[in-house]
C-alpha cells in the first residue's frame, strides 16, 4: 500500500512463501527469492511489514516511540492471537484535521503553505 498527498495505490503481492497456499520456491522470481532469503525468519519465514512515515510536524523521535511502544513485548507475543485481541489498540486516536500546532517550526514558504489551501 501506497500514500502520499491525497494518492493512494493499493497492490496484492501474493501470499508470503512461508504461508500455507504460498508459493513453491522455484516458482517465484530469482528477486524475491533473494529478498525472502535475506529476511527469512525461523518462526516468521518470510512474513515481514514495512512502514514508510511521511508526517508533517512530526519529529523522528515522537514516530520512533509511538511505533516502539506499539510492538509486543515477548511474553505478549508468547500469549497467541487471542489474547492479543483484548489488547488496547496502541493507535487509537487517530489524527483528525486540522492537525493541532505541536510547536515544531514550519520551514515551509509561504507559498507552498497557501498551496495547501
Amino acid at each position: 500500500m501506497e500514500s502520499a498527498d491525497g494518492g493512494l495505490g493499493i497492490g496484492h503481492a501474493g501470499p508470503w512463501l512461508a504461508s500455507a497456499d504460498g508459493p513453491e520456491w522455484d516458482e517465484v522470481s530469482d528477486e524475491r527469492r533473494a529478498l525472502a532469503s535475506l529476511r527469512w525468519h525461523p518462526r516468521f519465514g518470510d512474513r515481514a511489514q514495512e512502514l514508510v512515515i511521511v508526517a508533517h510536524q512530526a519529529s523522528a523521535t515522537e514516530i520512533e516511540t509511538a511505533l516502539t511502544d506499539a510492538l509486543l513485548t515477548d511474553a505478549e507475543l508468547a500469549a497467541g492471537e487471542q489474547a492479543w485481541l483484548r489488547y488496547p489498540d496502541p493507535f487509537g486516536e487517530w489524527h483528525t484535521d486540522p492537525c493541532e500546532d505541536s510547536g515544531v517550526p514550519d520551514n515551509r514558504t509561504d507559498a507552498a503553505r497557501q498551496d495547501e489551501h
